[in-house]
């Protein structure tokens, strides 16, 4: 009896050092991986529960956010977007450094529970439609911009913010400017290039696109062998907006003479 309670003691004494000793862990290497990011505290601990929690103090965090991201699935299924909120957060929370959970994360609120709460539209609630809808592309957007804070390495958060002004909030201008971000980090997919000059024209700032299109038929002399480039769309952009501007600007002249 005496060595069954020595031998729970020293159990739990050992069980108590453990946990202190992997949080101290934690600590460092959230402040060399993400800064100053708190390691696991109390509110996480209740979000997560007991078990997931043991997991991801025994340095399973990829085991408990996986684990996460499938109950963000069926949540997802069933339009709990409350729930795949918390989820998300929760999964960014446990692997920071890991940008799939950034990215779709995002998507599954600025797209998904966006469109949903857009297409709750009733007859003299309109507004109240339009507003979630913003509410959740707002929450997209702010999990984006921490997520490029967190690995700004990443050009594919980059991409999704540009996406998102594009595709969510029509500002075109600004969707140029997180693509134009995106190029100044390696290995960022060619056509992304592209997309810089699409949004400029969409955004209606013709003579920038033009120069833009032209610069970068400039260096295909560089970079001839990249296919992804298509040179033949650049080309294409470019005689056109030089074909519009000139035009105009002969129009112009005629107009003051």
């Amino acid at each position: 009896m005496k060595f069954t309670l020595l031998a729970l003691a020293l159990l739990g004494a050992w069980g108590a050092g453990k946990i202190a000793w992997e949080n101290r862990l934690l600590a460092e290497r959230n402040v060399i991986t993400v800064g100053d990011a708190p390691p696991m505290n109390y509110q996480l601990r209740d979000s997560l529960g007991q078990g997931l929690t043991m997991a991801a103090l025994g340095g399973f965090r990829g085991l408990a956010a996986d684990y996460l991201w499938l109950s963000l699935v069926t949540a997802w299924e069933t339009q709990e977007w409350e729930r795949v909120q918390t989820l998300a957060e929760l999964c960014v929370l446990l692997q920071p450094r890991v940008a799939y959970y950034w990215e779709y994360g995002a998507w599954n609120l600025a797209w998904n529970a966006s469109i949903s709460a857009g297409s709750q539209l009733r007859p003299g609630r309109e507004s109240r439609a339009n507003h979630d809808a913003m509410r959740w592309i707002d929450a997209g957007r702010g999990l984006l911009e921490r997520g490029v804070k967190i690995i700004p390495e990443k050009p594919v958060l980059y991409q999704k913010l540009g996406d998102l002004y594009w595709d969510r909030l029509k500002d075109y201008g600004k969707a140029a400017e997180w693509y134009r971000e995106a190029l100044r980090h390696p290995n960022y997919p060619k056509y992304l290039e592209r997309s810089v000059g699409f949004a400029l024209e969409k955004a209606g700032k013709k003579r920038e696109a033009r120069e833009y299109w032209r610069g970068l038929w400039d260096s295909v002399s560089e970079h001839p062998e990249q296919s992804q480039r298509r040179w033949d769309v650049v080309a294409d952009h470019l005689e056109k907006l030089e074909a519009e501007l000139s035009g105009r600007s002969a129009a112009d002249k005629e107009v003051d003479h």
